[in-house]
């Protein structure tokens, strides 16, 4: 019995190839919090991860006629939103000034963090972006779909387009790159 949502999912994406603007919608709906987790940890503000998510979007909405299913609808979201975080970084290395991610205005309760320990948590936020914006493209990509979207290996392979055993050797050297980076860190708060 095949699988209602993959079986939705590709009746949206026919649709969404006619120019049906309310299928393109549910396939949003159906991937925007993934793609945004994507792209959020790769850049430093949520207002510019927001703005990037929804330009993955208009891009695939402008492609969607081109979108042939050889790989997961997602997988083709993943490699927009790879592509547009590296051009954006390219572009505007230089020039963006970034914020970090705070919680203005939330209060905060008893039994939950005190701004000192908020403070903490959004500096060591901030220590792992530098981190792993050391890394390469390719490195921060598999630390971020491997860890922050739980994906597989083989998930992961068509976008990077590389294979698993690569992955799993890839993800050793990175990880090793993120730990020497973020020693010091870990011995000044000590």
């Amino acid at each position: 019995m095949p699988d209602t949502v993959a079986v939705d999912e590709r009746t949206w994406i026919r649709q969404a190839q006619q120019g049906d603007a309310w299928a393109f919608a549910r396939l949003y709906d159906e991937h925007v919090d993934a793609i945004y987790r994507y792209i959020a940890i790769r850049v430093p503000s949520q207002q510019h991860a927001e703005d990037l998510t929804e330009e993955v979007f208009w891009r695939a909405w402008k492609a969607i006629e081109r979108y042939r299913p050889v790989r997961p609808f997602r997988h083709w979201l993943y490699r927009i939103a790879h592509n547009l975080v590296i051009d954006d970084a390219r572009r505007d290395a230089r020039h963006r000034s970034y914020e970090v991610l705070t919680e203005t205005g939330q209060v905060f309760l008893d039994d939950g963090p005190s701004p000192d320990e908020d403070i903490l948590r959004q500096e060591n936020i901030q220590q792992l972006r530098q981190a792993l914006a050391t890394l390469s493209d390719e490195e921060q990509t598999l630390l971020t779909m491997r860890f922050f979207e739980n994906a597989t290996y083989e998930e992961i392979a068509p976008i990077l387009q590389k294979k698993p055993g690569a992955l799993r050797v890839l993800q050793h050297r990175a990880l090793k790159k993120l730990a020497i980076k973020l020693a010091p860190m870990r011995e000044a708060a000590a």
